[in-house]
């Protein structure tokens, strides 16, 4: 009797042991799985309890806010996340038990913009913690900001040669074509808007032509010299209307592999305005440096240079350092950013270097295929 009761005990604590290892397995498992949702997850994610100590932080709340977990763990939030905006939604949360969701700018620690929601974690019913799951819309609220501005820049350059047309027009019916001086050069002023519209519509197309997917470059190889003389060749009556002397120093032997069209567009684009913004009797010259698998090209201009605020934005859709200038010259605001998508298409790099008053560097890398010959012949217009 004694026996079989022992027997029955030991099968009843060996079922039970094997219950709690299948419970403790599945328990792990459950953990493993958690574990790998929120090192997956691309939002940051923070656990904290009712004393607003860090419980548990995922990868990407590290990264955003570029700390380590053994640094964290254990602390006050705001030790660790000195960010009153963040601690005040946790108050909230704490004090009412809601699920609260907010859009936050932040400064410190990090300059982002961040939709930050925060949740209750309840045990028996009463809040026991705050969870924040931390999205970073710096990126999306960049991009918004972008369509805005584009938006009002297109309807800005638009509307000015538009309002002059319709209103020589107007004059003109209303009896200027009478006087035959006046309606000439009130003709020759809607034909020059009419042109400009022509040229920013066509700036916009090949802007979003080069922006889209869809585009596949055309690439062959040319020698890079021979395209820049015939860039160069319609250039000639430009330069020397303002005296303007432009100098090639590129090797004869420098043979790419890019799209021949394109490339011409960005030698167009930056020759055309470091003459257009050049000074009276001024230079441009236009040389390379070989660097260990790419080339450099720079368009150096004598020009009035360009402010140091302005460098980091010369870049943009419709940015202009001087506006008024810029379109008494014809110019749409479109050239530089032209370049800079074509050459990203040719996965290279563009940028300037300027001191105000004292010219400007415009240069761009892209990858070449041979360099025949370092003789360096200097070219003129």
């Amino acid at each position: 009797m004694f026996n079989s009761s022992l027997k029955k005990t030991i099968f009843d604590l060996n079922s039970t042991l094997e219950s709690l290892k299948e419970r403790i397995n599945n328990l792990e498992d459950e953990n493993n799985r958690i574990h790998a949702i929120l090192n997956s997850m691309v939002e940051g994610v923070i656990a904290v309890d009712k004393d607003t100590r860090v419980l548990s932080l995922n990868p990407t709340a590290e990264s955003i806010f570029n700390i380590a977990p053994n640094n964290a763990l254990g602390r006050i939030f705001l030790e660790v996340f000195p960010n009153n905006d963040i601690a005040e939604v946790i108050a909230q949360v704490l004090k009412k038990g809601e699920f609260i969701s907010k859009e936050l700018a932040l400064i410190w620690p990090v300059q982002k913009v961040f939709q930050v929601n925060a949740s209750p974690i309840f045990e028996s019913k009463v809040v026991n913690g705050c969870l924040l799951v931390i999205h970073d819309i710096s990126e999306i609220r960049r991009l918004e900001t972008m369509r805005r501005d584009f938006v009002a820049n297109v309807s800005h350059e638009l509307k000015t040669p538009l309002t002059s047309i319709k209103g020589f027009v107007e004059t003109l019916l209303e009896g200027g074509m009478e006087d035959k001086e006046n309606s000439i050069n009130f003709l020759r002023i809607i034909n020059n808007h009419a042109d400009r519209l022509n040229t920013l519509i066509n700036d916009l197309l090949d802007l979003s032509h080069i922006e889209s997917k869809e585009m596949v470059l055309k690439k062959e190889e040319f020698l890079l010299a021979d395209l820049v003389d015939e860039v160069l060749s319609g250039f000639e009556s430009q330069a020397r209307k303002k005296g303007v002397e432009i100098k090639s120093n590129l090797p004869e032997g420098l043979e790419i592999l890019a799209d021949k069209g394109k490339i011409e567009q960005v030698f167009n684009n930056l020759i055309h305005n470091a003459v257009n913004y050049n000074k009276e009797n001024g230079f441009v010259n236009i040389y390379s440096e070989q660097l260990i698998d790419k080339i450099k090209i720079t368009i150096e201009d004598s020009g009035s240079g360009i402010p140091v605020k302005d460098i980091p934005r010369i870049f943009e859709r419709f940015y202009r350092v001087d506006k008024a200038r810029s379109r008494e010259l014809g110019g749409t605001g479109l050239g530089l950013s032209i370049v800079k998508h074509i050459i990203e298409l040719h996965s290279g790099s563009v940028g300037v270097e300027s001191t105000e008053g004292s010219g400007s560097r415009f240069w761009f890398i892209i990858p070449y295929k041979t360099l025949l010959t370092f003789y360096l012949p200097l070219k003129q217009i």
